[in-house]
């Protein structure tokens, strides 16, 4: 069962698997290469992303800059493939080819994929690790998705929430803390989806945002300060992309649209792209979390896009 991998945010659990699929902008002064002035507007760099974009009946994953320009195809096998995730050059994604999700990987250029997981389970959701050297993911390798980690050839995989929750909450969506000592992730250990922390070594994982909705989807910022997440918790029946301060734990409305917004993932420079569902179509938007409330659509302008994540 390919799961819920082409619908929005998943505020309500379906008899599949799961997905729970900085400040203002940085002033990226190039300095003495282009003698930026404090006065003069803010350098951004150029940012790319990586996605997968539904086209001729198979989901691939590609490769473009913030504007939909470039767009490079990485993989190109008849199944579909989903949810990639770079650092150093590297792509990891889920891919359905063998029948069941495993996790692949491709170099961020393009040319074949080689696989990383072969087990009868179903792994997916992949997370590259800041440095490259880990991924986290999950796995329903117990009968529901539990948090899993392992080196980025896939080796050493070993459960990472053994004795958390009880048998049958389910765990999802992992996203890497800046320094990569922690993980923020989706349970549901308490009746409702929650984020929790996890530290690696480190123990239980600590509550972060508790509700009796649903909140799902965590991201965690370059800066390390916040966690952009979706949720229903603005009412209305809309999702929308809020962010928790780490510290703190204040929340603060990014989206207010009527219908649903998700997926959200940091840039390099402080801003968030996310997936919007435009009526009934998905495609990307960018805000900068210090405007909420305007967006800029990314990526191809036509087609079912989603999970963008950047290329670091």
């Amino acid at each position: 069962m390919h799961g819920c991998r082409n619908d929005p945010p998943q505020l309500a659990r379906r008899n599949d698997l799961p997905r729970f699929g900085i400040g203002g902008f940085t002033c990226m002064v190039l300095g003495a290469l282009v003698g930026c002035q404090s006065s003069e507007a803010p350098i951004l760099l150029p940012t790319a992303i990586v996605f997968d974009w539904s086209r001729n009946g198979s989901r691939s994953i590609y490769r473009a800059a913030l504007d939909g320009t470039d767009t490079l195809r990485l993989t190109s096998v008849a199944a579909d493939d989903e949810h990639p995730s770079e650092r150093a050059g590297m792509v990891v994604f889920t891919s359905y080819r063998d029948g069941n999700a495993e996790l692949y990987a491709v170099a961020g250029t393009g040319g074949a994929a080689h696989r990383l997981t072969t087990t009868a389970a179903n792994e997916t959701q992949p997370a590259l690790s800041p440095d490259g050297t880990k991924i986290a993911y999950v796995s329903d390798a117990s009968g529901v998705t539990k948090l899993w980690i392992s080196a980025a050839d896939g080796t050493g995989a070993q459960p990472l929430t053994t004795g958390f929750g009880f048998s049958g909450s389910v765990e999802a969506s992992p996203s890497w803390a800046p320094d990569g000592t922690r993980l923020v992730f989706v349970s549901t250990t308490n009746g409702s989806a929650d984020l929790y922390i996890l530290t690696l070594g480190g123990g239980t994982p600590s509550p972060l945002v508790t509700d009796p909705g649903a909140d799902v989807e965590p991201a965690w910022s370059p800066d390390g300060k916040l966690v952009a997440f979706a949720s229903e918790r603005a009412g209305g029946g809309s999702t929308n992309i809020f962010t928790v301060d780490v510290a703190t734990h204040h929340i603060a409305q990014l989206t207010n649209d009527t219908g649903t917004d998700g997926q959200a993932a940091w840039l390099p420079d402080g801003r968030l792209v996310y997936t919007a569902w435009v009526a009934g179509t998905a495609r990307l938007r960018w805000l900068d979390p210090a405007a909420p409330g305007s967006a800029t659509d990314a990526g191809p302008s036509a087609g079912d896009v989603q999970h963008a994540a950047a290329v670091f």
